[in-house]
């Protein structure tokens, strides 16, 4: 059997922080050996860095969330660059995007994502963005860097089909999460039909959105195994041939690039 990779999760939150290597046995008790833990601002960031210089399975990124944008300054940019050179675990930048979803400054929002696009480029790492309820904003940004030569990554994918396509025409993959299994969640499994298996990657976003059947607990990595399950269902592939593509996809995006 192949391989899983949980490729956005946030392993510095309760209850992983605290039992990391428990954690990540029970991930290799179900045939996942690689966790990449996702920053949201300057202080995951560097716990992330710390996780993954100790642990051989994790990797990380670096950056700053929509939502943490109220609470960064332009100095948090610097320092961003200076987190990147600290570490060869390091292999992505993000989250980053737009939150419309809260009443937070959008200007502020756009500002810190089209200079955390700018640094990605300088550092030659994918970029993990974060949307919510922006989807108009998200694609204008995405298409007016979409020739930088850039991978980029929707994660934990909600949003309508209509804005899937046009991302994934501009190269952008798609990540789906634990509520691709939900119940009321029809719109996201027609977008996981429709978009082509080499452009999909599977997360947890741990520890939130826990899949069917373990909703009403806190999500772990090893519930990855979940989504893998569900796509297979949806494009009608075998378990083990969409972990192999999802998988290759990854290495494809963080190591090959």
């Amino acid at each position: 059997m192949s391989s899983l990779i949980d490729s956005h999760c946030h392993l510095y939150y309760e209850p992983y922080i605290n039992d990391i290597q428990g954690t990540i046995d029970e991930c290799k008790k179900n045939n996942i050996y690689k966790l990449l833990s996702i920053g949201v601002d300057l202080t995951t960031s560097k716990k992330n860095i710390e996780l993954a210089q100790k642990y051989n399975e994790i990797y990380c990124t670096v950056g700053i969330h929509p939502n943490s944008t109220v609470n960064s300054k332009k100095e948090d940019l610097l320092e961003l660059k200076q987190l990147i050179k600290s570490s060869n675990k390091i292999i992505g930048l993000g989250e980053t995007g737009l939150d419309y979803y809260r009443d937070f400054d959008k200007n502020l929002q756009f500002f810190y994502f089209e200079e955390q696009i700018k640094i990605a480029k300088e550092f030659n790492l994918p970029v993990i963005v974060h949307t919510r309820d922006a989807e108009d904003d998200t694609y204008l940004i995405l298409k007016k860097y979409s020739n930088i030569n850039l991978k980029f990554i929707i994660h934990c994918f909600s949003g309508s089909i209509d804005f899937a396509t046009k991302c994934s025409q501009l190269g952008c993959y798609i990540s789906f999460s634990g509520n691709i299994t939900f119940k009321n969640a029809d719109n996201i499994r027609e977008t996981c039909k429709e978009i082509d298996i080499n452009k999909i990657l599977i997360e947890t976003d741990s520890p939130y959105l826990t899949p069917h059947p373990h909703r009403g607990k806190k999500n772990h990595p090893s519930n990855v195994r979940y989504v893998c399950s569900e796509i297979s269902k949806i494009k009608n592939i075998d378990f083990d041939s969409i972990s192999k593509i999802t998988t290759k996809n990854f290495n494809s995006i963080f190591f090959d690039g």
